[in-house]
């Protein structure tokens, strides 16, 4: 392990140079050539990635980043089409979820022993979590892990397995948790290795263990953040969560964060949403904090996290109040049709919704039609709606939340805005949280769907449905939203 240390601390050196000189000229080509081949003979596959990334959205023409990125793949398993395919997606967006659907493309080994490369353990598992043999996906994913432990994409969709799909016996999870350990220890790890073994250990129970293990994932994120400065290294530290993006699912929230830690002053969680308010408040607000990188005494560091689903969840607004009175708040809105449809196609390609979209539309609009209080909904509700128009009900959420925090402390955004008018919308966002303006190269929307379009006649019934709502809630906020 202590090799490792001292290979992070030479990289972090010689990057922090190189990015020095790119401050003064943006578009050297050697420069970023250096910055790549320098993660790569590391093995950070996953910086070598994103600086490959970087380089080629500001040069869409590069040839030298690229060859790096040739060896990796190859290295990695890939040939031919596949790496023209890579790089293609690379320049544009390189989304997980894309990634995978690339990867699903090609021939996949039967078992695990006959996976020789990442790409065919990747494969592997992507095509038996498609099948939901949960165990052997879990094998595979390890197997990958295993051939190359610097990539996150093994990480995350293990993690993903383990927390959403499947929840393994505690003999299974004390296996799973045994050979992980073996696969990480002193070897150059992507961070989320960490977050995933805490989240193993948090499902077992043991929240003393998986505290440690978030704290490792933010050690090795600000160890090597080209964000940290000395200043922020020699300053004393407090625990504290400047910011909460606390809704609307499938309104941009994802988006808005990664446009967010983008900026120098914001340094972000271990994951986009912890869900600690709505789901896991019994672990305790150290399990929370652990989570967060400490922030120096008046540096102006922020951090944060995005659990879009708080905004509408029962009673979270009192339990944020009662650990963070004077966080900020931010809420994200987006037509609520929309948001309603992107919802519905989100949980069909999750295959957890089985009906058509007039038919899950239609059925919720007659149950919720009728109701004063839409937040109050009856547990009859939960077992045949999924909350697609539900989620849409802003201003009834917006009261609750506006009883306990000032109004002072919330920005609420029109997600139309971020999409059309991003550089203004973030500079509104900046302007609240109180840090300096940045603006991105490029605004990538980040976990978007797409769809085709509904009909004008369902569409109509919904608009029908939402503008009281909306009425009310341009009224209780005192802003235009102009949705149709």
């Amino acid at each position: 392990m202590a090799n490792v240390i001292i290979m992070e601390y030479q990289l972090k050196k010689l990057v922090s140079h190189y990015r020095k000189a790119l401050q003064i000229k943006p578009d050297n080509v050697a420069v970023y050539d250096k910055i790549a081949e320098l993660y790569y003979e590391q093995g950070e596959l996953d910086k070598t990635l994103e600086v490959c990334q970087e380089a080629l959205q500001i040069q869409p023409d590069l040839v030298s980043v690229p060859k790096v990125l040739n060896k990796m793949l190859q290295t990695l398993g890939f040939e031919g089409e596949e790496i023209t395919a890579f790089q293609n997606l690379l320049q544009t967006k390189l989304d997980f979820e894309s990634f995978q659907m690339l990867l699903s493309c090609s021939e996949t080994m039967k078992t695990t022993a006959d996976a020789k490369t990442w790409k065919d353990a990747f494969v592997l598992g992507y095509n038996l979590k498609q099948k939901k043999q949960w165990d052997e996906a879990i094998a595979a994913y390890m197997k990958a892990i295993e051939i190359e432990p610097s990539l996150s994409f093994s990480y995350l969709t293990l993690n993903y397995i383990i927390n959403y799909c499947f929840s393994p016996e505690p003999k299974h999870l004390e296996r799973i948790i045994a050979s992980y350990h073996q696969l990480i220890q002193g070897r150059l790890t992507s961070y989320y290795a960490y977050v995933v073994l805490g989240d193993i250990l948090t499902k077992q129970g043991k929240v003393v263990e998986a505290i440690l293990a978030y704290k490792s994932a933010i050690d090795r994120t600000i160890y090597l953040n080209q964000k940290i400065t000395t200043k922020y290294i020699n300053s004393p530290k407090i625990d504290d969560v400047s910011f909460l993006i606390i809704g609307m699912g499938k309104a941009g929230t994802s988006s808005l964060y990664y446009y967010l830690y983008q900026h120098p002053q914001i340094i972000p969680a271990t994951d986009k949403e912890l869900h600690f308010f709505n789901k896991n408040f019994d672990l305790g607000v150290d399990w929370y904090l652990a989570h967060f990188p400490p922030l120096p005494v008046g540096g102006g560091f922020l951090t944060g996290e995005a659990t879009p689903w708080y905004l509408g969840s029962y009673e979270v607004e009192k339990k944020v109040f009662q650990l963070f009175p004077q966080i900020k708040l931010i809420a994200i809105l987006r037509n609520p049709v929309d948001r309603a449809i992107s919802q519905y196609y989100m949980n069909v390609k999750l295959m957890k919704e089985h009906r058509s979209l007039e038919v899950a539309m239609t059925s919720e609009v007659e149950i919720l039609k009728d109701i004063a209080d839409p937040t109050q909904v009856i547990e009859k509700y939960w077992q045949t709606e999924k909350g697609y128009l539900w989620s849409g009900l802003y201003v009834y959420f917006l009261e609750k939340w506006m009883t306990v925090f000032p109004r002072e402390q919330f920005l609420i955004l029109r997600s139309e805005d971020l999409s059309s008018q991003t550089d203004k919308t973030m500079k509104q966002v900046y302007n609240f949280l109180e840090i300096t303006d940045y603006s991105l190269s490029g605004y990538p929307k980040v976990n978007s769907g797409s769809y085709s379009k509904t009909n004008n006649e369902l569409r109509k019934k919904l608009s029908d449905f939402f503008q009281p709502h909306n009425q009310k809630l341009e009224d209780y906020l005192g802003m235009k939203f102009n949705w149709e």
